[in-house]
């Protein structure tokens, strides 16, 4: 706190007054500096998998550096600046280590760390001839049998993804069809599922009646239909139905995500599930939260949202309206790509497996998400080609079993199954 001057009574005593205001503030100085500390390291991902790079991220704060005491994984040291390590492990090994930081002056006590470095992942292809076949094929992997299953437009992407999370958090397979018809494929699937209920998302004009009637001549399930009168409306619906939705046990966390485009919403759907919490389309350009959403949030007892996506998907005039009612969290990143890296780095510390899809085409991702949600694990979007920087690192960090690539090659490119990185530094 700074000293408080006064003006003198007496212009004679000014000097002293002053002088000794300065004094005391020369020596209260090197009392703050001294109160500065070391700041305790952080230690590295507690995983790894051989041939991929160990978390970049330095360990300690600016200014300082690390310290390493013990063995490394094979493959791994000390970064060239001190402050982190660095390499690709190249040993299936287990290896314990201990940190510390220090200023040149003053060193922190080591903290223990461990590395489990893992087999590189197993990469498995999950593809079909067409979106409808894709979502067949994902279910096929990872059903034996299911008591709902999801029905939704594959042409449009918005009532598949308000429909993601909710499937994963009733462990539930997505399956898409055609607006007037559905393929013979889906309708085999379904009867192979044998469920209880089938919930075809969206009206008529997205899921026709006809479609509805060939389901229902096919299966005895119960037919349920949640639509609404736009994309916002069905997310709302759905997130709040009893039965289907989150209405009856309610949710005290919700992901915000704009319905006026996909990547957002893809990449939480898992993160949402893995939290049991659900994901809500708003529109991301308008500048408040409707009413009928605040209404939905405060139905389901939500108390904490999390907007996922910059200014550009979710306005800041958005932001601001939510966070006039729920403690709010933006999670962002430079593009679609990092956003979803952002997402999973909050959500994820662990992981059995990883999921890839396109960045830049909606339908092969739908069904799959749902999957990742249900095992509690994660799902990238990356460029065709290649595998962003980004999210070949996440793979090191992670250290799935297995990475499965959602769609085939035309989609996603020799480089993503190859899980080959477009370049680093």
């Amino acid at each position: 706190m700074k000293p408080s001057f006064s003006s003198p009574i007496r212009p004679v005593a000014a000097p002293v007054v002053v002088a000794a205001a300065l004094t005391a503030v020369v020596f209260l100085q090197p009392a703050v500096a001294a109160e500065a500390v070391v700041a305790e390291p952080r230690c590295p991902s507690s995983v790894g998998a051989v041939g991929f790079p160990i978390d970049f991220a330095p360990l300690v704060p600016d200014g300082q550096t690390l310290i390493v005491s013990g063995t490394l994984p094979a493959g791994v040291s000390l970064a060239p600046d001190r402050t982190g390590l660095f390499g690709d492990p190249t040993t299936v090994q287990k290896v314990s280590f201990s940190i510390a930081a220090t200023d040149g002056k003053d060193t922190t006590v080591g903290v223990p760390c461990t590395i489990d470095v893992r087999k590189a992942p197993t990469v498995q292809s999950i593809a079909g001839t067409d979106r409808y076949d894709q979502a067949v094929a994902v279910s096929t992997l990872k059903f034996s049998s299911a008591k709902t299953v999801y029905i939704a437009s594959g042409a449009k992407y918005p009532d598949a993804l308000s429909a993601g999370s909710l499937a994963a958090h009733h462990e539930a397979p997505l399956l898409l069809t055609r607006a007037d018809t559905i393929p013979d494929a889906v309708l085999d699937e379904i009867a192979r599922l044998a469920p209880d209920d089938v919930v075809i998302v969206g009206g008529e004009a997205s899921v026709s009646k006809a479609v509805h009637d060939r389901i229902d001549a096919r299966t005895t399930a119960t037919i349920t239909r949640i639509g609404g009168a736009d994309r916002y409306a069905v997310s709302r619906a759905l997130v709040a139905h009893p039965e289907f939705g989150y209405g009856t046990g309610g949710s005290e966390q919700a992901f915000v995500v704009t319905g006026r485009t996909f990547p957002d919403a893809l990449t939480s759907t898992p993160a949402a599930a893995s939290m049991r919490s659900p994901v809500l389309l708003v529109d991301g350009l308008a500048t408040s939260l409707d009413p009928a959403d605040l209404a939905v949030l405060d139905f389901l007892g939500v108390a904490d949202v999390d907007i996922t996506g910059g200014t550009a998907s979710v306005s800041a005039a958005m932001e601001a309206s939510i966070a006039e009612n729920f403690n709010t969290v933006r999670v962002a990143g430079s593009d679609r790509y990092q956003v979803g890296v952002s997402v999973n780095k909050d959500a994820f510390a662990a992981a059995p497996d990883l999921y890839l899809a396109s960045g830049t085409a909606f339908a092969d991702a739908l069904s799959g998400g749902v999957v990742a949600g249900i095992e509690k694990s994660p799902l990238y979007v990356t460029t065709p080609g290649c595998l962003t920087n980004e999210v070949y690192l996440e793979i090191g960090r992670l250290a799935p079993e297995t990475v499965y690539t959602l769609g085939g090659p035309a989609t996603l490119g020799a480089g993503v199954t190859s899980l080959t990185p477009c370049g680093l530094d």
